[in-house]
């Protein structure tokens, strides 16, 4: 039976609409015999079940999104709510008829207050648009939003290349300040750990004296921490040498305490030694409850008893607060005016609110001033009424839980500083994971509300950190309707750019390292399979080698539906062929020789960018990485390019002498940081400097080749 006869057999009972039923007709038989599955497209028409009446018809969630925000366009309140509706399970009845056609979602239009006329006006209106013409606009550039995002997805891979371009394209919009562009320039530095670069840029004294926000006073502790104190610190040497030596207080004093306690171990580390110098036992109790590991927790406690420092008696007379806002100790400026709030140090408190960027203090802050106000014992000045506008801002803004900023995001009202207020918080949030099933469906609802709604472009600003996110929770059953949604909004985003097609990349290797269920991997197959005949293209090409390459890699619960996608994929990529470079040629043919589909001979080089390879000829590559047969795939497709020495692996989870080893005598090391151990990763860069380190652009080991390819080209 086809499609069309079984849609027409579950088709409602036309004669109730009477005179409306040769229209109801024409609308179901135009939307059905154009209808094809795979394609995320929706259907609607009226069912013979209960309740009845019109409903929205779907195979997969991307189609009721879609048709919800279309027909909600079309329909209004007024007309019609729409209600999801479940599927009754069995295959019995009109919902059995349904799921053996593919559809597997329903909602239902429930008619208000207009006219059944009236309500199939509007339907046959959006119909009729939506498959007469693409309405969505189109930019020719990019928006500066759009590069926003374009710029900390790249991040979010370690793509520094494509997220410099990202940062010079927002330059000339003219959108950004200065201000905010250098930020941007401390955040690109930080995420790639360029610290030296960091360190020397010729504004950051005046960056110093601005405020900050709290990502970019991060991003600075950890560069104190390579640059100046981890190379000073050693078991001889107690904290107040090393403070004393690196001149932290005069260089870096409104730095080392803007945030109380960091969430990176390197900013811990930094601040710690600072709260040491200061005699801030409060702050370095904090420091070790937010130890992350016993290791760190180990180093923090040799600090704090280390030398004569710790033995040192303390100045019976505490400092002033006036002492501590000079010392840009802001944590302490905070507490210390809640314990014994007075008028004349009120503007020194909401400063320190707000340098510290300390949403947890704010509200009680506001409260006091507030109060000192309406009584009549302060008076602000201009500087204090601005700073109490951003505190108020601070104070409506802040969120404690992803439930509770994914619930206001969602909401019909605009947000503009939605994103920033994820940025800058979310850290101090239980992940998703820790969130019940109904808790973290409700967050997917909320953002999925937002992206058809009035906080888009906040969504669109976000979407690194929901990416984030959800690869983290990726493991847990959950948080699936969550990470649906994320995929969802990677998909739809108008430029399907290369960091938004390596986001989505990098949510499906989280997504089979979690080992899904049959169903589940054959769904992840299909909408990679869809989004890559979407995008398939030349420019496209490597990516199409990068979902080869993970899905090859991964464990496998279907290996028929598996190979059946790679197939599809590496024949695409062939008709490429006199566009594809040798190295996308030879990486092509490895693939398809460890799929088991025929391997062609490779192509004749040809071009200098071709040749480049033989700068590899009698090298040593090294390979750190925790992928199995990393380095046994990477000889196998060099030796069609190239003719190496050696090229040596190493999946040691610690600093071992064999690490060691391979890092002083490889020509070329390549750093897999996205499957490694923290410890080993330290070993190797105290033994080999970032510039010398290999870098991985994409996923699997076409990310290895990508990352040679473009180190050996700029040589």
């Amino acid at each position: 039976m086809s499609a069309f006869e079984a849609l027409r057999r579950v088709l409602g009972d036309t004669a109730r609409f009477k005179s409306l039923r040769d229209r109801i007709e024409i609308l179901f038989e135009g939307q059905v015999r154009s209808w094809s599955r795979g394609t995320s497209g929706w259907l609607v028409m009226p069912v013979e079940r209960e309740p009845a009446g019109f409903y929205l018809l779907s195979e997969d969630r991307e189609g009721q999104r879609c048709g919800q925000e279309v027909l909600a366009a079309f329909l209004g309140p007024a007309v019609a709510t729409i209600e999801p509706a479940p599927m009754s399970p069995g295959n019995e009845g009109a919902d059995g008829i349904l799921r053996a056609v593919g559809i597997n979602y329903l909602s239902h239009l429930q008619r208000t207050d207009a006219s059944a006329l009236a309500m199939l006006e509007r339907l046959e209106d959006a119909v009729a648009t939506v498959t007469g013409t693409d309405v969505r606009r189109r930019s020719v550039r990019p928006s500066h939003v759009d590069l926003l995002r374009d710029f900390r997805l790249a991040l979010l891979r370690g793509n520094g290349r494509v997220a410099e371009h990202a940062l010079d394209e927002l330059r000339l919009t003219g959108r950004l300040s200065a201000e905010n562009l250098r930020f941007l320039k401390v955040e690109l530095l930080g995420r790639l750990e360029r610290w030296s670069e960091l360190r020397d840029l010729p504004y950051l004294q005046e960056m110093l004296r601005a405020r900050r926000p709290r990502a970019v006073n991060e991003i600075l502790l950890e560069m104190l921490w390579w640059k100046e104190v981890a190379p000073l610190y050693t078991s001889e040497l107690s904290a107040e040498d090393v403070y004393r030596r690196a001149d932290l207080s005069s260089r870096y004093g409104v730095i080392l305490n803007a945030v109380d306690v960091p969430i990176t171990e390197s900013g811990r580390k930094v601040t710690a030694v600072a709260a040491q110098v200061q005699g801030d036992r409060g702050r370095l109790e904090r420091l070790l409850r937010a130890a992350a590991t016993d290791a760190e927790r180990g180093w923090l406690r040799s600090l704090v008893t280390h030398g004569d420092t710790a033995a040192r008696p303390r100045p019976a007379i505490l400092p002033t607060i006036q002492e501590l806002f000079q010392q840009a100790q802001y944590g302490a400026v905070t507490r210390a005016f809640l314990e014994s709030p007075e008028p004349s140090e009120a503007d020194m408190a909401v400063q320190a609110v707000l340098e510290g960027d300390e949403t947890n203090q704010a509200p009680a802050v506001r409260s006091l001033v507030s109060g000192f106000v309406e009584e009549g014992r302060l008076r602000p000045d201009r500087r204090l009424l601005r700073d109490l506008e951003e505190l108020d801002r601070l104070v409506g803004g802040s969120c404690h839980s992803w439930t509770e900023w994914c619930a206001r995001l969602g909401r019909d009202e605009r947000w503009p500083d939605a994103a920033q207020v994820l940025r800058s918080q979310h850290h101090q949030w239980a992940g998703l994971e820790s969130l019940s099933y109904a808790e973290t469906r409700a967050a997917a609802e909320n953002v999925l509300s937002a992206w058809a709604g009035a906080n888009q472009e906040q969504v669109v600003a976000a979407l690194d950190l929901l990416c984030s996110a959800a690869a983290k929770a990726a493991a847990t059953m959950q948080a699936g309707e969550f990470f649906d949604v994320v995929l969802m909004l990677l998909v739809d985003q108008p430029s399907l750019s290369a960091p938004v097609r390596d986001a989505y990349l990098l949510l499906i290797v989280r997504l089979l390292e979690s080992g899904p269920a049959e169903s589940r991997y054959q769904e992840t197959l299909n909408n990679a399979l869809l989004l890559w005949r979407r995008i398939a293209s030349p420019a496209a090409v490597d990516w199409g080698l990068s979902l080869v390459d993970v899905l090859l890699y991964a464990p496998s619960p279907v290996p028929e539906a598996r190979l059946a996608t790679v197939s599809e994929v590496i024949n695409k990529i062939r008709s490429f062929q006199q566009r594809l470079s040798s190295r996308q040629d030879s990486e092509l043919e490895t693939l398809a020789g460890e799929a088991g589909l025929p391997v062609r001979q490779p192509q004749e080089q040809t071009s200098d960018a071709d040749t480049v390879w033989k700068r590899l000829d009698g090298s040593v590559v090294g390979v750190y990485s925790l992928l199995p047969r990393a380095a046994a795939s990477l000889e196998k497709r060099l030796s069609r390019l190239c003719s190496p020495r050696a090229v040596e692996g190493n999946t040691d989870k610690v600093a071992t002498a064999a690490l060691r080893s391979l890092v002083a005598r490889a020509d070329y090391l390549i750093v897999d940081t996205w499957h490694a151990t923290h410890s080993a990763t330290s070993a190797i860069d105290q033994a080999r400097d970032r510039d010398k380190q290999i870098m991985p652009q994409g996923q699997g080991v076409t990310g290895f080749m990508q990352a040679l390819e473009q180190h050996l080209s700029s040589a």
